[in-house]
């Protein structure tokens, strides 16, 4: 039933980007659907990061057991770290792809049922929060979402007629849930996909979080 809704909404959404080439008219959601794409291609790129780090921590943590297994406390430490860094980058990148994914629902609902143009709001706020996490470690995909940003805003100035006033209502509510439970997703997907650390490794690790 849940795929069944997922692919009408697809469907619906395609029909509306053809329906661009029937009308010499720009609908005003035309910006909406270019920075929905945006989003869902954004997300995409940020699984595909968290499937290389992942791999890459499988390899550094099968390192660190063998080195304490050979009595290497030294060199077992020194990839604890980067281990670190790797799972501290993780959190950020599951952390901006949990809140895009909800964007990208809520924009899907926005194009195919309708509702006001102030219900973008939050969605903006999520998104401006999403980038700036990841604007250091993913700046390729920093950029797009630059532009899906822009694309929403202008879509909101075709509707609104004082946007300024529209941003500041209801953006701290909704943009922080979602952000909050964002993070928490961010935790659990942590302690799901990586292994805990050997506790000798452990605390080398956590200063070198700490630090960062």
């Amino acid at each position: 039933m849940v795929g069944e809704l997922f692919s009408k909404r697809d469907e619906t959404i395609g029909e509306k980007i053809r329906s661009w080439f029937r009308n010499d008219k720009e609908p005003i959601d035309k910006k909406a659907i270019l920075a929905h794409y945006r989003i869902k291609t954004a997300i995409g790129r940020l699984s595909s990061y968290l499937d290389k780090l992942e791999q890459r921590d499988r390899e550094l943590f099968h390192v660190i057991v063998e080195s304490l297994m050979k009595k290497d406390e030294k060199r077992a430490k020194m990839y604890a770290k980067e281990v670190s860094e790797i799972r501290k980058i993780s959190r950020q990148l599951i952390t901006a792809k949990y809140a895009l994914e909800q964007v990208a629902l809520k924009l899907e609902t926005f194009l195919v049922f309708g509702g006001a143009m102030k219900e973008l709001v939050p969605v903006i706020g999520v998104m401006k929060e999403a980038t700036a996490i990841i604007k250091s470690v993913a700046p390729d995909v920093w950029i797009d979402l630059q532009y899906a940003i822009r694309e929403l805003e202008a879509t909101m100035s075709a509707g609104i007629a004082d946007i300024s006033a529209e941003i500041d209502v209801g953006l701290d509510s909704e943009a922080r849930r979602i952000l909050e439970e964002a993070r928490i997703a961010a935790e659990q997907s942590l302690k799901e996909k990586y292994a805990e650390l050997p506790r000798i490794v452990s605390e080398e690790a956590a200063k070198t979080e700490e630090a960062a």
